[in-house]
């Protein structure tokens, strides 16, 4: 549920003009990013991702505080390995993934911040699965450090680029999924 909302959350900044002009592109000045960068951007950059990701998921899924916290505190590890710049098998959070057939290292996320405005891939945060899905992965430089961070799907060379049709806005899914919370509140 997190990795779902926070998906097209991402998506949307990237897609949306105003949100992208406004509030996403703050944190897309670094075209290498650092792990200092993984937080410097908009307020509503963070606070989107706070609700979407976390307060959405737990009221949906709730967790017991222990592996509520545990999932909180991976998801900030794996952020900040994410615009490390590093993909080797230092990075915890993502050798703990890299068994996952679409996993993703820090070169997924360096291409994504590469590309700007035009970077309109690689936008899951845990695990990768949704970029996967809906066509959105790319594989960027998996071939560095004698491809160390390379997953299965990277050396298979699997690339995928789906445009959404002309009519659907990547708002409709974090529209469902507020609708879900509404619903689950109201019982």
């Amino acid at each position: 549920i997190m990795s779902f909302g926070m998906y097209w959350a991402h998506r949307s900044l990237h897609v949306i003009p105003y949100l992208w002009d406004h509030i996403h592109s703050i944190h897309h000045y670094a075209k290498h990013p650092l792990s200092r960068n993984t937080y410097e951007d908009h307020w509503a950059d963070n606070f989107g991702n706070a609700i979407v990701g976390h307060l959405f998921a737990q009221i949906l899924v709730p967790l017991d505080r222990p592996t509520f916290w545990f999932s909180r505190l991976f998801r900030i590890l794996e952020s900040l390995e994410k615009h490390s710049g590093v993909s080797c098998t230092y990075n915890l959070a993502h050798s703990a993934q890299q068994w996952l057939p679409f996993a993703q290292m820090p070169h997924h996320h360096d291409w994504h911040h590469e590309g700007f405005k035009g970077s309109n891939y690689t936008f899951s945060s845990i695990g990768g699965l949704w970029d996967c899905v809906f066509g959105t992965r790319k594989s960027g430089r998996y071939t560095s450090n004698d491809s160390a961070g390379a997953t299965k799907r990277d050396m298979a060379k699997v690339n995928e680029k789906k445009d959404l049709p002309a009519w659907f806005s990547p708002l409709y899914p974090l529209v469902g999924l507020s609708m879900a919370v509404a619903f689950k509140l109201q019982q």
